[in-house]
């Protein structure tokens, strides 16, 4: 397995910040891979479970968002189950075993497109446990003008928040009145850079603002042995799956392990 060459200092800042960024994570094959089967996949329509934001058109100015691509669509099953993404993953949060909770790609459109609202990822999740991260994989060039992600450092120490309204947002800050925020790291990246965050590191994407685009695929692992709350979610609903027990099985395969 070809590994990205992951320094200690990078997992150091991650788990004191809490995301890092790392650069040409991607080939220029698999890159261009990687957008053909974005573009074909943003070409179809699938079942509701698989479009999230569909027939939402507020939502969709803040993201067209397709959930578990991996199961339907071989070319983005390829790179999901990829075990040189997956293994950075695993060494960031520190797993023995890393698992796949979900795929997402993330397309902001031009026109009329809003801004991700600051939030955090891990409220909206059935877990049990905080071992989560997601990696954020740019797919055209990212900056301030077309939607880069923002990250506030050191905000996944602060605990689990309230869900955010991505449509309808409340301003997640006054939820943390006594912390220190610190200036947001605005993770400008060439495509087939990356961000990985932690599930509750505090994060946001502003408006896409150009005539083109802006396409991201984020996959999200999480460690072995993390639970099922039992808490409603478009991926578990329906799977007849026991509050407390691990998630696991097939549609959660592990992908990296030491």
């Amino acid at each position: 397995m070809e590994r990205y060459p992951l320094t200690a200092e990078q997992v150091a800042f991650f788990r004191e910040n809490g995301f890092v960024q790392l650069n040409d994570v991607l080939s220029a094959d698999e890159l261009e891979a990687l957008r053909t089967a974005a573009d074909e996949v943003l070409s179809q329509r699938f079942d509701p479970k698989i479009e999230t934001s569909a027939n939402n058109p507020e939502y969709e100015k803040v993201f067209v968002q397709k959930v578990n691509l991996w199961r339907v669509h071989e070319g983005i099953r390829q790179y999901v189950l990829s075990p040189k993404i997956a293994e950075i993953a695993r060494q960031l949060i520190g797993a023995r075993a890393i698992r796949l909770w979900h795929d997402h790609l993330l397309t902001k459109m031009p026109g009329d497109s809003k801004p991700s609202p600051w939030h955090q990822d891990r409220p909206y999740w059935p877990m049990i446990g905080y071992d989560q991260l997601s990696c954020w994989m740019a797919l055209d060039d990212v900056d301030e003008h077309n939607g880069c992600m923002q990250f506030i450092p050191g905000s996944h120490l602060w605990g689990e928040l309230e869900p955010i309204n991505l449509v309808t947002p409340q301003d997640i800050f006054a939820l943390v009145p006594d912390k220190e925020v610190k200036p947001p790291y605005i993770a400008r990246m060439k495509a087939g850079s990356c961000t990985f965050h932690h599930g509750l590191t505090f994060h946001y994407a502003g408006a896409n603002h150009t005539d083109r685009p802006r396409r991201a695929m984020v996959t999200i692992y999480m460690a072995d042995g993390t639970g099922y709350s039992g808490k409603g979610h478009v991926v578990t609903d329906g799977l007849g799956l026991t509050p407390g027990e691990p998630l696991a099985g097939e549609l959660f395969p592990v992908l990296a392990q030491e």
